[in-house]
């Protein structure tokens, strides 16, 4: 986290640490993802965190659950292999994932929670950046609640002459049995260039919860990636990098006969529930810095990206039915930064998309072929086009005090050739939709006595319909028919805050009110269809969200430190009560309970052994939207219950070349569950992990 840099500066103020001995929560000194190019995140007016490889390696199984317990975030489980981040109040489409700056949001991507924050590797990501609030001016649509940028990993350089290195991870946890092994080469001739490959295969058991065995929780993944850079002399690079990833028979049990109920919640009829998840990457990057002028900085990116969704769905009655999508995303952009001048540092761009989606759904009963719909998920033969530039400045209106305004302009049009028609006439329709938006932010950074800073913030957020908003025909945790008719939705959020390092103290806190109108609502019509609730969209969501963070550190004498981060929010949303229409404000749909994490922190005075206790107490959720009264598999009647999570976390560097870390989770072995989610958490966990360089 961000604050750690500064709390080990108090320690070791004239010594910089190698990667190999930090603390498992140690970054580096920069932030990318806030402003797009390297800075020091004292000097960003936004509250970010940032997670290296021994948190990310050591602390959960995946990307998206090695956010959990961080302040804002609350990380719902529909299933192990499909885990998604609420941040601030926000998941699903209202939050956008980067990789390398390459948005993995796509325009099948659902309001709620849903598995592709999965698909990324984690044992790929060199650190991993959030920065909380809406960030629209820089990246656009999607990014309301949050922008998590996972940076990868590459080869390192030095020395003359070509070397080759090669590595080993290894990862096993108790609660589920499962096992994660990667492997992987570098290879770098000095300065001038590296190549880093790797392979990653997870097996994953059924898992173990306090109440006892999950059935039917197993899955596999394998993920495989390359990346190449190139260095000159005059600090430009240039990178081509290829990801990709498999998951394999993914279930999604609570909507099975298998789930096990937890605090009453209900059992699903279906028999099987299966997801495979493809996703491929390839990005080319032209990057440089320290120049003069008006491209003092730059990056100029083009990438595609591939997701594909299967769906094995059997149901009572011997049907099953097959579904998924193929959707292909090709991206530009354009990022550039400017010298500083008595205009101040101007930051610009432009972004480019197109993205085309086919879809399918065949159905079957008794092992027979029915025949196939219109649609699966969503239209078929779809396309999701959009365009922006934005421009930014960061103006020193005082020795301490930087003002950074922003505007960004956008353009959207979307395209389904063969849509399920919701409405009396022909079976099929088309959707022939475009929306504008002019988006922009104002933000303010004090810089105080020593390392210290207060920021100020008022940003929009917004965000354009996607095809599923207009074209979802799917029964997930809801039946959603296609509506056509949706509009873009708005945010506005006003947030203040301060971050530094004092003496023994070190902190980042803030506050926030985001405003919300016109945000698209599910709304139950009271129908089930096979036991599932209907719904119905609007664009009726006006409301609030507010919210405080905090996370605090103080260092004690002997190596030993003191810490604790937490989150309180709250927030209310117009819904709509059917079939009688009738509007009323509800608490916001799965909204994070107040929770904190608290534990005390001891590192030898080399760095090379570390160990902390911590405990994670989560308050009961009892403010229930419309639709969470109705979620009957997932959330218990009356709400979650809250928990208290106690664990101990111990590493050790045996040698320059391999490191050697074990957790105990969940030590009161105590039966819970994140609220909003499909399956419960781990009982009594044992992780163990060894990393080596030869």
């Amino acid at each position: 986290m961000v604050i750690e840099v500064l709390l080990l500066a108090l320690q070791t103020p004239q010594e910089p640490t190698p990667q190999k001995l930090v603390e498992p929560t140690q970054i580096d000194e920069i932030v990318v993802t806030a402003s797009a190019f390297a800075d020091d995140p004292l000097d960003q007016p936004f509250a970010i965190d940032s997670l290296n490889q021994l948190w990310l390696r050591t602390r959960s199984r995946t990307m998206a659950e090695s956010l959990a317990q961080r302040p804002g975030v609350m990380v719902q489980k529909t299933a192990p292999g499909q885990s998604s981040p609420y941040l601030r109040g926000f998941t699903g489409f209202h939050t956008q994932l980067l990789i390398d700056g390459v948005p993995l949001n796509h325009a099948a991507m659902r309001s709620g929670p849903n598995q592709y924050w999965s698909t990324v590797d984690n044992l790929t990501i060199e650190r991993l950046e959030l920065v909380r609030g809406p960030s629209s001016v820089i990246y656009g649509s999607d990014a309301v609640g949050g922008t998590v940028n996972a940076v990868s990993r590459r080869a390192a350089i030095g020395g003359n002459g070509v070397e080759v290195d090669f590595g080993s991870f290894t990862r096993w946890a108790s609660a589920d049995n499962g096992w994660t092994q990667r492997l992987e080469t570098a290879i770098h001739d000095g300065t001038t260039w590296g190549l880093l490959g790797g392979v990653t295969v997870s097996r994953y058991g059924d898992l173990s919860a306090g109440s006892g065995e999950l059935p039917e929780t197993d899955y596999s993944q394998g993920n495989a990636d390359l990346r190449f850079d190139r260095y000159w002399d005059n600090d430009v690079e240039w990178t081509i990098a290829a990801q990709t990833v498999r998951q394999e028979d993914v279930p999604r049990t609570h909507k099975t006969i298998y789930a096990v109920p937890f605090h009453g919640t209900s059992v699903g009829k279906e028999l099987r529930r299966d997801l495979d998840q493809t996703r491929d990457l390839y990005y080319s990057r032209l990057r440089w810095s320290d120049h003069k002028g008006w491209l003092s900085d730059g990056e100029i990116t083009l990438s595609a990206q591939r997701h594909a969704e299967g769906r094995d769905r059997l149901r009572s009655g011997d049907r099953r039915d097959l579904q998924g999508f193929e959707l292909w995303d090709y991206g530009l952009t354009a990022r550039f930064q400017s010298d500083f001048t008595d205009l101040g540092q101007w930051s610009y761009g432009v972004e480019i998309h197109r993205q085309n989606a086919d879809s399918y759904r065949h159905n079957f009963t008794a092992g027979s072929y029915t025949g196939s719909a219109i649609q699966g998920a969503f239209g078929d033969n779809s396309t999701y086009d959009s365009a922006a530039i934005y421009v930014q400045d960061e103006i020193a209106v005082h020795e301490d005090f930087s003002l950074i305004p922003g505007v960004r302009a956008s353009w959207f049009s979307l395209q389904s050739d063969r849509v399920d028609n919701p409405a009396a006439g022909p079976a099929e329709i088309q959707v022939d939709e475009s929306w504008t938006a002019l988006t922009g932010g104002v933000r303010g950074v004090w810089y105080l006595q020593g390392d210290a800073t207060a920021f100020i913030g008022l940003s929009q957020g917004f965000r354009a319909p996607n095809l599923s908003d207009l074209t979802s025909l799917d029964a997930t945790s809801a039946v959603e028919t296609p509506s056509t008719n949706l509009k873009p939705e708005h945010f506005l959020q006003f947030e203040v805050g301060t971050k530094g390092a004092s003496g023994r103290w070190a902190w980042q806190t803030s506050a926030y009110q985001t405003w919300i109108e016109d945000m698209i609502v599910q709304s139950p019509t009271g129908v089930f269809i096979d036991s599932v609730p209907e719904v119905q969209k609007s664009n009726d969501g006006d409301g609030w969200l507010r919210g405080i963070e905090f996370d605090v550190h103080y260092l004690l004498d002997g190596g030993f430190s003191l810490f604790s981060y937490g989150a309180w929010m709250s927030g209310e949303v117009d819904q709509v009560a059917l079939p009688a229409g009738t509007v009323s404000r509800e608490p916001m749909s799965r909204l994070a309970p107040l929770q904190a994490t608290g534990g005390l922190r001891w590192t030898r005075d080399d760095q090379r052994v570390w160990c902390e206790g911590w405990v994670w107490a989560v308050d009961n959720q009892d403010r229930l939207a419309l639709r969470d009264i109705t979620d009957t598999s997932r959330i218990p009647a009356g709400g979650t219950p809250g928990y208290t999570i106690l664990g101990l976390t111990a590493g050790m560097e045996v040698n320059p070349n391999a490191t050697w870390t074990v957790s105990l989770e969940n030590l009161g072995d105590i039966d819970y569950r994140v609220h909003g989610s499909g399956l419960n958490g781990p009982g009594l966990n044992i992780i163990t992990t060894w990393d080596m360089d030869f």
